[in-house]
């Protein structure tokens, strides 16, 4: 199963550039490898220009180099069309823009009325908001399911292997809870 998700650019004149990323799209996924390896104009200009990626990791020329399609980039005139689009592909459970100088997240909140068969989904589309917090919310529930299966043993893996990958999150995490508190210091100092 796969989490989809789209990478996309505002340009200064308002359009987007996309691309598509089918696995991992998820903020701890697709957006910590938005956050660690493509934070700057180029490099973000660069992922969202490339066209189709299986999957999204620091190098991006593997990562096109592995990918199975190989589609190009989506063009759109600007937000509203961009966002018009989300909508209607609500298969892409979360959408990234770089604009402003950062990334901002897009997700689907959906809501199960009943159950089996005949069941219902209710789907809300959570238009845009900043990446990092989303990142350190999800990052920190994250590390504490890893630790909580590395202490049940309820795994394939080693203990030791779950407390591993929370130990790496958790540097991750914090390092942009830090960069995330820095951003909003400066500008409560900036009025």
């Amino acid at each position: 199963m796969s989490t989809n998700s789209v990478v996309a650019y505002m340009r200064e004149d308002g359009s987007i550039v996309s691309s598509y990323v089918h696995y991992d799209g998820y903020e701890t996924g697709v957006g910590g490898t938005l956050l660690e390896h493509y934070s700057s104009d180029e490099l973000a200009e660069k992922v969202a220009s490339a066209g189709y990626f299986s999957s999204l990791s620091g190098d991006m020329e593997a990562s096109l180099s592995d990918s199975v399609h190989t589609e190009k980039s989506d063009e759109f005139e600007g937000i509203i069309e961009f966002g018009e689009w989300l909508l209607e592909n609500s298969h892409l459970e979360f959408g990234y823009l770089w604009t402003d100088e950062k990334w901002m997240v897009s997700s689907w909140t959906t809501t199960v009325k009943g159950v089996g068969p005949y069941a219902e989904y209710d789907s809300t589309w959570n238009e845009f908001h900043e990446l990092i917090p989303a990142y350190v919310r999800e990052g920190r529930k994250m590390i504490n399911r890893f630790r909580d299966i590395a202490l049940e043993g309820k795994s394939d893996y080693e203990p030791d292997v779950y407390d591993t990958m929370a130990d790496e999150m958790e540097v991750s995490v914090d390092k942009w809870h830090r960069i995330g508190m820095g951003e909003i210091a400066r500008e409560v100092l900036s009025v």
